[in-house]
């Protein structure tokens, strides 16, 4: 059951990027037409980071199919993946939020 929860949230991160790929192009568009500073770059440090977080997804994943005594002690440490996977992950996404509210909050204030 592990490994299946391991390559669907592998599958749910590429889907993350995939939706931030889309957004940097909407900021763009958006951005040209209302003359905004060009935000939408940060949406490319925002996928970087959710990438980042993706490969560190995919190393435990394998440390699923490994057998306990070849895993290495450092993979199986929780400060590599707070600094490997959490932290990228957190910063990537609040910055993409932050990007996407700076573009899309008129929307908010339109009735």
């Amino acid at each position: 059951m592990d490994i299946l929860c391991a390559i669907l949230g592998s599958a749910s991160l590429v889907s993350v990027i995939y939706a931030l790929a889309i957004l940097a192009q909407f900021g763009r568009k958006l951005g040209a037409v209302t003359k905004m500073a060009p935000y939408y770059r940060g949406y490319y440090f925002s996928i970087v980071g959710v990438g980042v977080a993706l490969v560190a997804r995919l190393i435990r994943t394998s440390v699923f199919w490994a057998p306990p005594d070849a895993v290495p002690s450092l993979l199986n440490a929780p400060l590599f993946y707070l600094f490997v996977y959490h932290l990228p992950l957190v910063l990537g996404l609040s910055l993409g939020l932050g990007i996407t509210w700076r573009y899309w909050s008129w929307l908010l204030k339109e009735r």
